[in-house]
C-alpha cells in the first residue's frame, strides 16, 4: 500500500514535469530544461529506491514476517533473572520466529539500571530501543517520535488507544509528540498501595465490631491495648504501627482522607480539575489532633518515625502482639499469619462520606525507540504484534501456557485464567523455588513490552484475595493526585526544587506534630513556613500540569 502510494505521486511528479517542459519550451533554454529533467529524474529514482530497498523490498508494512530477511536490533532491557538470559526465553524465540526480526538484549541489573541509562544517553550510546523507565522530560529529544508510524504500522495499538481516555495523551512528552509506548502490567492492586491491616482475631475474643470511623477506632485500640488480645497475660500488645506518613504501602496517608483531605508524595490531590496542597487544608491539621491523641494513649508504635524498612518487616517476629498494621499486606509488618488480619474498611467522615487515595496506574511510558534506531517502523511493528493479542502479553509477561496460564472462553469472550503453580509444578517446568522465580526467568514480568492491560486483568479468572477483594470495594471512593503524563521540562525542574524542600519540612512537621502535640498558635507558624516555602508556586505549576494533560 506505501508503495503504491509512493509511485502514484512520482507518476503524478512526472505528469507536472512534462507539461512544465511543454509550456516553457519556447522561454527556456534547453539546457535549463534537461538540468530541472535531471533534478526531478534524481529525486524520484532516490524516492523509488528508498520505497523498494526499505519497505517493498524487505520490510512488510502489514501480514509476517514483518521483514523477509532478518534484521537485528539492540534493546536495553532490566534484567529480571540471572536463571535465564533474556533471549532464552520462549516468548523472545517464538516472536522472532514469527516475525523474523532479531533482539540483540542488553540486560542491566537492577541495582545499576538508572546510572547506566543515563550514561548511555549523555554519551549519545545508545541501543536502537530501550524498555524500562527513563527520565523522559530530559531525554525525549534523543528518542523518535512515533506519531506517524503508529499511524501507519500500529493498528492494533491505535485501536486499543481510540477505547481509552487517557491515551494517547499521558505518553506523549513535552512537545506533544508521543515519543514512548506503555508497557508492563495495568492493575487495580496498585490503584491503592498502603491499606490498613486489623487483627480479626484480637476483634473477635475482644467481641469487638469492625470499627467504621475515627472514633471507633480509637476505642477498638483502646481494647487491644488494655485487654490482653492476644491471652498471653502480658502487656505486650501494640495497638497500631506504621513506617512512614506518606510513601510506598507501610504509610499512613490514607487515614488523612478520615479527616477530608489525602496525602502522598506529592502532597496534592485534585477535585473537580483543582488541585488542592494538603498540608493546609484544615482536615490535616484535624488529623494531625487526632494522631497525637491516639500516640499520647500509647496507641502508636512509640518508634514509628525511626523504623527502617528492616524493623518494621521485622515488627511482628516476636509473636502475636501487632493490632493495626499499614501495608500492601499485613507481612510487610512481619505478620504472615494472614488468615488472621482483615483489611480496614475506609473509615467514614463526620457527614459518613469517605476517600481513599488512588495511584493513577496508567502506563506513561516503558518503550521507547532512541534516534540510533535506522528503521524505527520495523521496531514499530514488532511492537505492536507482540499488543496484538492476549496470548502474546500472557507469553511475554507471565511465562508458558498451560503451566502460569491458560486462555478459557466466559460468555463468548476469551480471558485468561492463572493457574497455582505448586511445588511440583515449578519442579517441572524449570525446578523453580517459587512462582516468582519462574516468572522473572520465564517471562519479562512487570517490564515486558506488552502491556497487559486493565481489561485483562479485570477479567481475569484467579484466586480471589483480601486486598484484591479490598480494593474493588474501595476504588470507587478514590481521589487521585496529579495525572499520569510528562510535563514540560521547565514545569518538571520547578516543581522539583520546591518539592525537595517542602517535603522535607512536612516529614519533620508531621513527626513533630504527632508526638508533640499541635495547637493554633502551631498550625498558624506552620501556614507561614509553607508560605516561605512557596507553596502558592508549587501549586500553580502542578495545576499548570493538570491542564496540559486535559487538553
Amino acid at each position: 500500500m506505501v508503495k503504491r502510494k509512493l509511485l502514484r505521486k512520482g507518476a503524478w511528479g512526472m505528469c507536472i514535469l512534462m507539461l512544465q517542459i511543454m509550456i516553457f519550451a519556447g522561454c527556456s533554454s534547453q539546457e535549463q530544461a534537461k538540468g530541472d529533467q535531471d533534478v526531478t529524474e534524481k529525486t524520484e529514482t532516490e524516492t523509488v529506491e528508498k520505497v523498494s530497498g526499505e519497505k517493498a523490498g524487505n520490510f512488510n508494512a502489514e501480514g509476517l514476517p514483518i521483514v523477509d530477511e532478518k534484521v537485528t536490533f539492540t534493546i536495553a532491557v532490566e534484567q529480571m533473572s540471572s536463571l535465564k538470559s533474556a533471549a532464552e526465553k520462549a516468548c523472545v524465540i517464538d516472536t522472532e520466529e514469527a516475525t523474523n526480526v532479531h533482539i540483540e538484549w542488553i540486560e542491566i541489573p537492577t541495582s545499576g539500571w538508572s546510572e547506566k541509562i543515563n550514561i548511555m544517553f549523555s554519551t549519545d550510546s545508545l541501543p536502537d530501543a530501550i524498555i524500562g523507565n527513563i527520565d523522559m522530560t530530559r531525554n525525549y529529544e534523543q528518542l523518535v517520535a512515533l506519531d506517524d508510524y503508529l499511524e501507519e504500522y500500529a493498528p492494533n495499538v491505535t485501536a486499543f488507544f481510540d477505547t481509552r481516555d487517557d491515551y494517547p495523551q499521558a505518553l506523549r512528552a513535552p512537545d506533544g509528540k508521543i515519543r514512548a509506548l506503555p508497557n508492563g502490567d495495568e492493575t487495580s492492586a496498585n490503584m491503592i498501595d498502603s491499606l490498613f491491616w486489623i487483627n480479626q482475631n484480637w476483634l473477635d475474643r475482644l467481641s469487638l465490631d469492625m470499627p467504621e470511623t475515627p472514633e471507633e477506632l480509637k476505642e477498638v485500640l483502646i481494647a487491644f491495648r488494655d485487654q490482653d488480645p492476644n491471652g498471653d497475660g502480658l502487656q505486650n500488645e501494640i495497638p497500631f504501627t506504621f513506617q512512614d506518613a506518606w510513601g510506598w504501602a507501610r504509610s499512613i496517608e490514607n487515614l488523612f482522607g478520615a479527616f477530608g483531605v489525602l496525602e502522598n508524595d506529592d502532597h496534592v490531590f485534585t477535585r473537580d480539575g483543582e488541585v488542592i496542597f494538603s498540608a493546609r487544608e484544615q482536615g490535616y491539621y484535624d488529623t494531625l489532633i487526632y494522631l497525637n491523641d491516639l500516640y499520647r494513649e500509647g496507641l502508636i508504635d512509640k518508634d514509628v518515625f525511626t523504623l527502617s524498612s528492616d524493623q518494621y518487616a521485622a515488627r511482628g517476629a516476636s509473636g502475636d502482639i501487632l493490632g493495626l498494621v499499614a501495608g500492601y499486606r499485613s507481612s510487610d509488618a512481619g505478620v504472615y499469619d494472614t488468615e488472621a488480619y482483615q483489611v480496614l474498611p475506609i473509615l467514614k467522615q463526620e457527614d459518613g462520606s469517605q476517600m481513599v487515595g488512588i495511584n493513577n496506574v496508567t502506563k506513561t511510558g516503558g518503550f521507547v525507540i532512541t534516534q540510533s534506531c535506522k528503521n524505527p517502523e520495523i521496531l514499530v511493528r514488532w511492537y505492536d504484534y507482540i499488543n496484538s493479542s492476549l496470548e502474546l502479553a500472557l507469553e511475554w509477561g507471565r511465562g508458558a501456557e498451560g503451566v502460569a496460564w491458560n486462555i478459557v472462553e466466559v460468555d463468548g469472550e476469551e480471558v485468561a485464567q492463572q493457574l497455582t503453580m505448586d511445588s511440583e509444578v515449578l519442579k517441572a517446568n524449570g525446578g523453580y523455588s517459587s512462582a516468582a522465580e519462574y516468572r522473572a526467568a520465564e517471562s519479562f514480568a512487570g517490564v515486558t513490552p506488552s502491556l497487559y492491560r486493565y481489561e485483562y486483568f479485570e477479567k481475569q479468572i484467579k484466586d480471589e484475595d483480601i486486598r484484591s477483594e479490598a480494593i474493588k470495594e474501595q476504588i470507587p471512593y478514590g481521589v487521585t493526585g496529579l495525572p499520569a503524563g510528562t510535563a514540560s521540562q521547565e514545569n518538571e525542574e520547578q516543581r522539583s526544587i520546591l518539592l525537595t524542600d517542602i517535603d522535607t519540612y512536612l516529614k519533620k512537621f508531621v513527626a513533630d506534630s504527632v508526638i508533640n502535640g499541635i495547637d493554633d498558635a502551631k498550625w498558624q507558624e506552620h501556614l507561614d513556613t509553607l508560605e516561605s516555602l512557596k507553596v502558592d508556586e508549587y501549586t500553580r505549576l502542578c495545576q499548570e500540569f493538570v491542564d496540559s494533560m486535559a487538553e
